[in-house]
């Protein structure tokens, strides 16, 4: 089935490498066509980024089944401006629920078996192969498929990793904690802030 489909591609870009190889020889046949298709062209690339700019809308995205999960969609491209965000949204989630569902952001539990909270980009395979990963949109509706056809697994997904805040004791006081946050960029720490919680909280 994957030799077929794999074939039924190439056929299909053949296709298309042909049919581009004729309009364009069709176009360049006239001046007239030429600045046509280029107006056409300047129009689009203009109306796109506009588009970009000033209606495409950052998304922080909660799963469904990992409420800790946050994707984000339409992530800005200036990352500082983008961990300014993420550390107020940790904030005011800490503000709204921990004190009253400590439980819930405690690490390595089933409801957030990763870390109190954990922000990743919104990904999406066009699942052209079978054997393609699905993105962390899987992880919006459903939890790690470990021993299935197709594995998915959060941890594959490195790459996709913003920030990952988590509850840490302090180590002169058993009962007193601190926020941990730490920004990422291909899988790497490029920042950590930590985060003093107001409140003394009980974790048991």
């Amino acid at each position: 089935m994957e030799i077929v489909f794999i074939f039924f591609l190439i056929l299909l870009f053949g296709i298309v490498l042909f049919l581009s190889y004729k309009i364009v020889k069709w176009v360049i046949a006239r001046k007239g066509r030429v600045v046509g298709v280029v107006s056409i062209l300047f129009v689009t690339i203009v109306s796109v980024t506009i588009y970009q700019l000033f209606f495409v809308k950052m998304e922080f995205i909660q799963s469904n089944v990992y409420p800790n999960l946050y994707l984000v969609k339409n992530e800005i491209k200036n990352r500082d401006s983008l961990n300014n965000i993420i550390k107020k949204i940790v904030v005011e989630k800490i503000d709204l629920n921990f004190i009253d569902n400590g439980k819930k952001y405690i690490e390595n539990t089933h409801k957030a078996p990763y870390a109190a909270l954990a922000f990743y980009n919104y990904s999406k395979s066009s699942r052209l192969s079978i054997f393609q990963d699905y993105g962390t949109t899987y992880f919006i509706d459903h939890e790690e498929d470990l021993g299935g056809f197709s594995v998915e697994d959060l941890s594959m997904y490195q790459n996709e990793k913003l920030a990952i805040f988590n509850i840490r004791l302090y180590k002169n006081d058993s009962t007193q904690h601190y926020g941990l946050l730490e920004y990422y960029e291909k899988g790497d720490v490029v920042k950590i802030d930590t985060i003093i919680l107001q409140k003394k909280i009980n974790l048991k």
